[in-house]
């Protein structure tokens, strides 16, 4: 029984929403998981706390500021250490998104699978980045 950490598509048309899961690699994309280890959603978004509050206005008219919007990701990262400290298998696109958040640090067991490789000089020494 192999087991994945894949993403199970959730939400509308248009506006996915990711489930990390840890699934056995032969079930369909939205079966039910073995364990839910966190949320990401692609889709920038403005942040609860700015959305409350009221446009801001003075004497000349309404003032306009740009909002920042931002990708929302949560995870469970003792949970994720453990399926892949048991021996799960994440998919490229988990792969890549527990590198950008800090939970898999390179050199890594998938980086030569799916990663891009280090950059190398014209000798074929791999330069290292510090």
């Amino acid at each position: 029984m192999v087991v994945r950490i894949r993403l199970a598509r959730h939400g509308q048309r248009h506006t996915p929403v990711y489930h990390v899961v840890a699934i056995n690699a032969s079930k369909r994309r939205d079966a039910r998981p073995l364990e839910k280890l966190g949320e990401y959603d692609p889709i920038p978004r403005t942040p609860a706390a700015f959305a409350a509050l009221p446009p801001k206005a003075n004497v000349f008219g309404p003032q306009k500021f740009e909002v920042p919007k931002e990708k929302r990701i949560e995870w469970n990262v003792e949970r994720i250490n453990y399926w892949l400290s048991v021996g799960a298998e994440p998919t490229r696109s988990v792969v890549k998104l527990l590198e950008r958040g800090g939970v898999l640090t390179t050199p890594h067991k998938w980086q030569h699978r799916w990663s891009p490789a280090p950059p190398v000089t014209e000798r074929g020494i791999v330069v290292a980045e510090e």
